[in-house]
């Protein structure tokens, strides 16, 4: 169907014996026979339903494509850790799906929403997954998408897609037929009338398009196909051009060579659907005296369509919009004339995937302390970044519980040992005859020392496989305190991190909350002997991230919006470099320390005193003196 959902019955089209002559969408996908005969549902797996912004900027399918391709290629979608804390969900909240008993061959993609509207199908069970932006590279973090995940309580963003918003474009094809019925018979434009139009199916005969393809350089779903001959025979004949304010930036070399030609350009206001306005310029200039008949045979059953236009020319000038590419290539009422209208490489969106994913941690009261919450998250986080485990890990954890056990033994063994040597006159079996008081000393010492090294090697974690970008929601209303603890910590170990106002607080009555975005890298979740050296001597760097973090008695009312993994070349925050006490801080001390004293304070020392003073001296010395 039109907006991306999955249907099992094939249409037939006219498009049999008609090939698309435009270069750009002459190989066949791979996959279109593949995905043209597939299988039912597997038994027990589920459609998911994702809802997006479909409309707005035009990119919300591009991002919905590539995160049902990932999907499909993996089996699962990421569930933010909530699997490997195990924890049990109270009956008064939603228990959230397991991602991998849904199908991604069979999603049912919800366009049209809005970012509010998109998150609360979530929470009212119509949709499994919200795919909305949070991240725009001209305009920033997107406040509105911030704050509605911020108002809610059992979403979690769980994974992050990339997309971008390429401009195209396109003339109305209202506009365009009433040229191409009017030209001359056996030119250019009367040769488009010739053109069978593309149809909705499950797979486009003829055409190689697949609605649910899985290519990058998807083609026009529907329409009027033409050429690149074509497309500079209608560009010729354009004579109005409309942009908004981002389209006029974006594309002015361009519209300044339409502009050099005569083509009138028109920049119009900001727009959320640019491409409802030109159909409504188009309609309201086509040629009214047309005349469209409807001739029906009972006997076949077949219906003819009969359009009659008076021999005049089309006289009202031909609209054409930048339009974004993933709006105007889905649908039927508009031409592409340029796929490409950017000056430059389009940059990248940030879209969120989210879910129905709870947070124990703000429902139960054995997550209340520090450290409970602290490990909570430290366990999901690392589940995303191992989702797999690893062996090392495993292997240190049978070592340390080893090592327990036996610093318990000797432990109990020397207690026994020193009561039976003390005055008070403890008697023992005959069997533990040979424990003195030394042996039972030296049990105890030896059994603390294995204890020590068995908690080492319980602590151990293994460098995780991909990073995990977390967005931690902060109170700054009545006695919270400040981020700098938490920044400053972030800094010297070179997180990326980010801080983001959520809200305008100018006039209100308390101060609006910020988010913390932070791109921890897998080395960050590394902790083990060397690491203790090396790096943090009290456990991970993520560790100590989440521990200042919810620190409770700093009363910040931190909350977890989202956790999502990222591979190392999808890392969008600027990388920090370390700032170390033992190196970095100490070199920046001495070369402000030489600086200060040497460079600054010493010659003006020189100048202003020692100069002076030494100049009274001498003239003291040889005229009042006589020296």
């Amino acid at each position: 169907m039109a907006d991306g959902a999955a249907r099992t019955w094939k249409r037939r089209s006219m498009m049999s014996f008609a090939e698309d002559a435009d270069p750009r969408f002459a190989d066949k996908p791979e996959d279109s026979a593949e995905r043209s005969n597939r299988s039912p549902l597997e038994k027990g797996k589920k459609q998911p339903k994702i809802a997006f912004t479909g409309e707005e900027w035009g990119y919300g399918y591009q991002a919905t494509d590539s995160f049902l391709r990932r999907a499909r290629a993996k089996g699962n979608v990421p569930d933010a850790g909530l699997g490997a804390v195990n924890s049990r969900i109270e009956r008064e909240f939603e228990r959230a799906s397991t991602n991998s008993n849904f199908d991604y061959n069979y999603a049912q993609t919800m366009p049209l929403r809005t970012k509010e509207q998109s998150l609360m199908a979530v929470k009212q069970d119509t949709a499994d997954f919200a795919v909305i932006p949070f991240y725009h590279p001209y305009t920033g973090y997107d406040f509105e998408a911030l704050r509605a995940m911020a108002s809610q309580f059992t979403l979690l963003g769980v994974d992050q897609v990339e997309a971008t918003d390429k401009l195209c474009l396109a003339v109305h094809e209202s506009q365009l037929y009433d040229i191409i019925q009017s030209s001359h018979p056996g030119t250019g434009f009367s040769a488009l009338q010739r053109r069978f139009r593309k149809s909705w199916g499950l797979l486009d005969t003829g055409s190689d398009n697949a609605p649910t393809g899985d290519y990058a350089n998807e083609s026009p779903r529907a329409g009027l196909p033409i050429d690149m001959a074509d497309q500079k025979l209608i560009r010729d004949r354009i004579d109005v051009v409309f942009a908004g304010p981002e389209a006029a930036r974006r594309c002015k070399s361009k519209l300044d060579g339409m502009r050099a030609i005569g083509v009138e350009v028109r920049e119009t206001s900001q727009m959320i659907e640019p491409h409802r306005e030109l159909a409504r310029l188009a309609r309201s200039s086509v040629n009214s005296n047309r005349q469209t008949n409807t001739m029906f045979d009972p006997v076949t059953g077949k219906t003819q369509f009969v359009s009659t236009l008076g021999a005049d020319t089309q006289s009202n000038p031909l609209f054409a919009m930048v339009l974004p590419y993933e709006v105007a290539m889905r649908s039927s009422d508009y031409v592409i004339i340029d796929h490409e209208y950017d000056d430059a490489a389009p940059a990248k969106t940030r879209f969120m995937v989210v879910e129905n994913n709870p947070d124990q941690t703000l429902v139960e009261d054995r997550y209340r302390t520090t450290d409970a919450k602290t490990g909570y998250w430290v366990r999901r986080l690392e589940a995303i970044s191992n989702p797999s485990g690893t062996i090392g890990s495993g292997f240190s954890k049978m070592l340390g519980y080893v090592g327990g056990t036996a610093a318990i033994a000797l432990v109990g063994l020397g207690g026994f040992g020193l009561l039976t040597a003390t005055p008070l006159n403890f008697d023992y079996p005959p069997q533990l005859a040979w424990l003195s008081g030394l042996t039972a000393g030296s049990a105890v010492l030896l059994g603390t020392l294995v204890a020590l090294i068995s908690w080492v090697f319980l602590s151990v974690r293994p460098t995780g496989e991909q990073g995990v970008r977390v967005m931690l929601r902060f109170r700054r209303d009545a006695t919270a305190a400040s981020l700098g603890d938490i920044e400053n910590y972030l800094r010297n170990f070179g997180v990326r991190h980010s801080v983001v106002r959520i809200d305008e607080d100018s006039g209100r009555d308390k101060p609006s909350s910020v988010v913390l975005d932070i791109e921890f890298d897998p080395r960050d979740f590394a902790y083990g002997p060397m690491k203790m050296l090396t790096r943090r001597l009290r456990g991970s760097v993520l560790n100590g991230a989440l521990k200042k973090s919810f620190q409770r008695w700093k009363n910040r009312g931190v909350t977890v919006l989202a956790a999502m993994p990222f591979e190392p070349e999808q890392a969008q925050l600027p990388k920090h470099k370390p700032r170390r006490w033992w190196n970095e801080a100490v070199l920046d001390w001495a070369a402000d320390f030489v600086e200060t004293n040497f460079a600054i304070r010493l010659p003006r020392l020189l100048m202003f005193i020692v100069l002076p003073i030494a100049i009274v001296v001498a003239f003291v010395w040889k005229v009042l003196l006589n020296g």
